[in-house]
């Protein structure tokens, strides 16, 4: 058997570059391992980030929704409680318009009750004398009924009021 000379350059050379080759081949074998095993670990991450984003998305929308639930009821309340004090200015305003109605009933009872009493002897006078008190009567009617007037709008106004400034109260943010 003929065994090679080892003592030969060539063939330490030969041996040496295949040396040489078989570990550049294990070296670039365990970087591209460690590149798959980086790129696998960072698809895990971002797997992971992808969940934890979507998770606060989730949360943040339910959040959200809780909060304009709340506003809701909130306005809702204070649309109901407006409405009420509304409807209560409406019946004060109604039942202040029937007791002007029965003042001047009862104006024109007394100034009936004045004319038909009058003596004859101031019968002369009685278109004189009833004209001022006619005008005094249609002065505080027509006053008692602007009154009336104003005060339901007053009344439905400061209600409405009151019903928009506790509803921006109501919308701000805890």
């Amino acid at each position: 058997m003929l065994l090679p000379d080892l003592k030969t350059p060539l063939l330490w050379l030969l041996g040496l570059g295949l040396v040489a080759a078989l570990g550049v081949a294990g070296i670039e074998r365990t970087r591209a391992a460690g590149a798959r095993a980086d790129a696998s670990a960072a698809q895990r991450d971002l797997a992971d980030y992808r969940a934890t984003v979507a998770e606060a998305g989730r949360l943040a929308e339910r959040a959200a929704r809780t909060q304009e639930q709340t506003w809701r009821d909130r306005v809702d309340g204070v649309t109901r409680d407006g409405q009420v004090q509304v409807a209560a200015a409406r019946d004060a305003a109604g039942r202040a318009g029937a007791a002007e109605r029965r003042l001047r009933d009862e104006v024109a009872a007394y100034r009936a009750a004045i004319r038909a009493g009058q003596a004859p002897s101031a019968a002369e006078g009685s278109p004189a004398a009833a004209d001022p008190l006619d005008l005094l009567a249609d002065l505080f009617g027509r006053a008692d009924a602007r009154a009336g007037e104003l005060a339901r709008i007053a009344d439905e106004r400061g209600a409405a009021g009151t019903t928009c400034e506790r509803t921006a109260d109501a919308m701000t943010v805890e």
